[in-house]
């Protein structure tokens, strides 16, 4: 891979920095800053050979010292924005945050080689190990490194410093001064081994943010008295690049206004910003090809709550779960079977004037419960039949007492016992009376969602039946404390 290093900051101290790199953490630096570029490479090259009659298949050099050319010309931040003092700092911390986390996982990658980590199939998302083991190691030395970025921060606003590169280039030195990547592995293996629940089913997640909840979207007249100082409800998104530096978890902003034409001016204008998503399966930026994360539910559950804490800055606001199709039961689902879904991953709470509802639904946060969609991976072009549970409330780990796990299980275990076809469609409306009005549901409806759930994870045959008796065990419990809540009312 070629080395790049902008000539405008030639001679000047960034360079010294930049020469006190190893050649393997000057390309580490490279990856990170034009990653994006990666993420687009079979569309970018594709137009450069299309407009370059001379264009050789050996000429990936060049199109990379290009791409990196392009993407320092690119990524400034404009001094408008710059000067905006109330903005700066939290953004310039998630930038170099994305920067830091994303070299960690380029050097810690070849250090997890020497563990027995639990297999991960080709088919899933092949950075998934280096990834979960670098946010982990990350989250673990959260104060060290909030504190050395803090200082990074100091630097680039006493110089006025405006480039991205730059960015980069102080993360990559500053990974001489940590501990090194082995140590990092040795402790991130630990915790992939402890967690580890593999199935056989490929599972996918996508997380939404937002520090106005369910407001993130609404135009501005609608969001009343509610603030965002720290982000502005996502509204300088672009203007700082969120976009490119967030790459590896699939960062992107979610905003629910489909299409930029002129007929989507108006709204654009009222509503300014939207949902900060990680959708940790997307491959490309029109987001057209994903892969799943991994089948690995214990695993996932994990990444979940690190990636949580890992953006703790935006409240976390809802969790969309894909499982492939590989076969549906025969139970055909009652209402009960869905409220019992909704009881495990929705949001059971008060509203403002002290009832009981379940927030999600009442609230028409949702666009869909239960959806089936068709996912295009990454090689061909053949769709995968996939169903999305898109209901799901996203809590940080300290406003619940229990893991994303057995919720996972429930929503695998549901789409295996029962049959699927109309998805929730024919139950929507029962759904949406009780969540106005929500009630405890007999014990017996209980024991037949449980049941059915555990014939599921049968059905898959992926998981010990130890595991399947434990997680039903739970499953049970955390439906009967949800229906103590409902008797108790607020």
């Amino acid at each position: 891979m070629a080395i790049y290093f902008p000539r405008q900051l030639r001679s000047t101290r960034y360079e010294t920095l930049y020469q006190r790199l190893t050649v393997h953490e000057r390309m580490s630096l490279l990856r990170e800053f034009i990653g994006v570029t990666y993420r687009r490479r079979f569309l970018f090259f594709k137009r450069q050979s299309a407009a370059d009659p001379t264009f050789r298949a050996n000429s990936f050099r060049h199109n990379i010292e290009l791409a990196a050319v392009n993407q320092f010309r690119r990524q400034t931040i404009s001094s408008r924005i710059w000067n905006q003092q109330e903005i700066l700092r939290p953004h310039l911390r998630l930038i170099f945050r994305h920067y830091l986390f994303g070299l960690h996982a380029q050097g810690i990658r070849r250090s997890l080689e020497q563990y027995s980590l639990p297999d991960q199939p080709e088919s899933c998302y092949y950075d998934f190990f280096p990834n979960l083991a670098a946010i982990i190691w990350f989250n673990r030395q959260r104060s060290e490194y909030d504190a050395r970025i803090d200082a990074l921060i100091d630097e680039v606003i006493a110089e006025n410093q405006r480039s991205l590169y730059v960015y980069a280039l102080l993360c990559a030195s500053l990974l001489q001064d940590l501990r090194p990547f082995s140590e990092m592995a040795e402790l991130a293996a630990e915790e992939l081994i402890k967690f580890s629940r593999p199935g056989r089913t490929p599972a996918g997640v996508e997380l939404e943010f937002s520090n106005l909840g369910r407001f993130a979207t609404f135009d501005k007249p609608f969001k009343g008295e509610l603030s965002d100082p720290l982000f502005q409800n996502m509204h300088y998104y672009e203007g700082f690049f969120l976009d490119d530096i967030s790459w590896r978890l699939g960062g992107y902003l979610d905003s629910h206004i489909r299409g930029r034409s002129i007929l989507s001016l108006p709204r654009l204008w009222a509503q300014p910003g939207g949902f900060f998503e990680y959708s940790l399966v997307r491959l490309d930026y029109p987001r057209s090809f994903s892969m799943p994360l991994s089948m690995d539910l214990g695993l996932i559950a994990l990444y979940i709550d690190e990636v949580i804490n890992f953006i703790s800055e935006i409240k976390p606001h809802s969790l969309h779960v894909n499982f492939e199709k590989i076969a549906f039961g025969q139970v055909k689902p009652e209402l009960d079977d869905y409220l019992c879904l909704l009881l495990l991953g929705g949001d059971l709470g008060c509203n403002e004037n002290g009832q009981m509802r379940e927030l999600r639904l009442a609230n028409n946060e949702l666009r869909g419960v239960i959806q089936r969609r068709k996912h295009r991976p990454d090689k061909g072009e053949i769709r995968k039949e996939v169903v999305e549970y898109s209901y799901l409330r996203l809590k940080a780990p300290a406003d619940r007492n229990y893991s994303y796990f057995p919720v996972l299980m429930a929503c695998k275990g549901f789409q295996y016992g029962f049959n699927m076809d109309l998805s929730c469609r024919d139950q929507v409306q029962g759904m949406l009376a009780w969540a106005h009005n929500p009630t405890a549901l007999p014990e017996t409806s209980i024991n037949r969602f449980v049941e059915t759930i555990a014939a599921g994870w049968q059905l898959e045959n992926g998981h010990p039946d130890g595991l399947c008796e434990s997680t039903a065990r739970e499953i049970k419990s955390l439906l009967e404390q949800q229906n103590v809540r409902l008797n108790n009312r607020c």
